[in-house]
């Protein structure tokens, strides 16, 4: 399929993407491509972090242009032109798994990353991690649900799995556990996981980076595989 419509999004905490946003622009114009209307193809500008700030575009291809560092972009500063001019001419697809999440039955924006509670004290949480029938107490400092996207970044770091981009399962990966208690559990999609914590303190609770919320004892997280896939453009 040839992009006729498409959306650009840049980090405006970066100083170098605004110049590159208008070089951008100015780029798909002279290819024909318009900046109104409904996207085929949603460009983002600055890195990982750009992506999953403004990844809310699901079932629209993304192609992300960040640094050397980055993980989730298909391009770099130096080399995007000549990937873009493909991708322009002829967009392909590729699906990677999302993360569904509630507490206390309300629904929570969908990860591209990871899913996670973290005590911001030196202290460890004493945590209860429910799978399916299975039965998981132990201690750690928090606990990240992770997806195959999100497996080379603080899931490796906690001592996760790398894993292949087109993976269908999932890790729940311990925080620091205590004693290395926990170890990293690969998840089958159809996994249902429900997390429980026990004491008086207020972890926090976070999709991709962001912080949402306190999660207390008084809660309870469910996360499981989306129905929902995100697209990357092929390059």
């Amino acid at each position: 399929m040839k992009v006729k419509c498409a959306a650009v999004f840049a980090n405006r905490k970066k100083p170098q993407t605004a110049a590159l946003r208008r070089e951008v622009e100015r780029f798909l114009l002279a290819r024909g491509v318009s900046l109104s209307g409904k996207p085929q193809l949603v460009i983002t500008i600055g890195g990982d972090g750009t992506v999953l700030y403004h990844k809310k575009h699901y079932g629209v291809p993304y192609f992300a242009i960040g640094s050397n560092t980055s993980f989730i972009c298909q391009s770099t500063f130096a080399n995007w032109r000549a990937k873009l001019a493909r991708t322009l001419h002829s967009l392909h697809a590729e699906k990677r798994l999302m993360l569904s999440c509630s507490i206390d039955g309300k629904n929570m924006p969908l990860s591209l990353n990871e899913i996670g509670i973290r005590n911001p004290e030196p202290r460890v949480l004493s945590l209860h991690l429910a799978v399916g029938k299975k039965h998981y107490a132990f201690r750690a400092d928090g606990l990240l649900f992770c997806t195959p996207t999100g497996s080379p970044a603080y899931c490796y770091s906690c001592g996760g799995r790398q894993m292949k981009k087109s993976d269908s399962r999932f890790q729940a990966v311990a925080i620091s556990p205590f004693r290395r208690a926990f170890s990293p559990l690969m998840l089958a999609r159809g996994a249902r996981c429900t997390l429980r914590m026990n004491g008086p303190e207020r972890a926090q609770f976070f999709i991709d980076g962001h912080l949402f919320r306190s999660f207390t004892s008084k809660n309870t997280l469910r996360v499981q595989a989306s129905a929902k896939p995100f697209l990357f453009a092929k390059v």
